[in-house]
C-alpha cells in the first residue's frame, strides 16, 4: 500500500473507489501495529485525538499507526445497540453506510492528528483538524450487529493545511466500504 499512489483529482476518484470496493488496500498482517506518542491504542487514545464523545465516538480502538507510510487502521465493534440501527431496519439491522463514512473519517482524522504533532510539535495541540469533504463513497455489503469493522486509512496528500485520504473498512478481510475524503487544518 506504500507504494501505491491514487490520484484524487476530479476524474481519478471514481477510478480509485473502484479499485478500493475490490480489494483490501493491504493485507492484515502488514498492518501497522502501536501507535506512537499516544500510549496504548485503546479507547482513551483515540479520545486523545479526536473531539467527539458519546454515541458519535465510532472508534473502539487504533490497532496501529505508521507516520512513515501514512497509514492508520482502527477498529469498531457493531453492536445491537449501535447508534444508527434503531428503525434502521425494523427486524433486519443494518448499519447506516453514512456511519461507516463517519467510522473510516474519525480514524483519518487520528492520523491526520498524528502526522500534525510529528510534523509541528509545539503548533499540533492548538489546531484543529477537520473533515471538510466526502470525495466519494461505496457501500459493498452490508455491516450488521456482532460484527466488527476495521477501518484503514492512507493518507494520500498532506501539508500543515490540507490533506486527503483513502479508506476501507472491512469485516472479516471483506471490503464493506471505501471512501476518499480531503481534512483541512485550522
Amino acid at each position: 500500500m506504500g507504494e501505491e499512489t491514487f490520484d484524487l483529482s476530479s476524474g481519478g476518484v471514481e477510478k480509485v473507489l473502484r479499485r478500493l470496493r475490490r480489494k483490501p488496500l493491504l493485507d492484515a498482517a502488514a498492518w501497522p501495529t502501536g501507535v506512537a506518542g499516544v500510549g496504548s491504542g485503546e479507547r482513551g487514545a483515540v479520545e486523545g485525538l479526536l473531539p467527539h464523545r458519546g454515541s458519535m465516538l465510532l472508534v473502539d480502538e487504533l490497532v496501529g499507526v505508521d507516520l512513515e507510510r501514512r497509514l492508520a487502521v482502527g477498529r469498531r465493534l457493531i453492536t445491537e445497540e449501535h447508534v444508527g440501527l434503531d428503525g434502521h431496519f425494523p427486524g433486519d439491522p443494518v448499519l447506516p453506510g453514512v456511519l461507516l463514512v463517519e467510522m473510516m473519517g474519525q480514524v483519518g482524522l487520528c492520523l491526520y492528528g498524528l502526522m500534525l504533532r510529528a510534523e509541528l510539535p509545539g503548533e499540533a495541540a492548538a489546531l484543529q483538524v477537520r473533515a471538510t469533504k466526502v470525495l466519494g463513497a461505496h457501500f459493498v455489503r452490508e455491516v450488521r450487529p456482532g460484527q466488527r469493522v476495521d477501518l484503514v486509512v492512507q493518507a494520500t496528500r498532506f501539508d500543515t493545511m490540507l490533506g486527503e485520504c483513502v479508506a476501507q473498512a472491512l469485516v472479516e478481510g471483506q471490503v464493506v466500504g471505501a471512501m476518499a475524503g480531503e481534512v483541512t487544518v485550522f
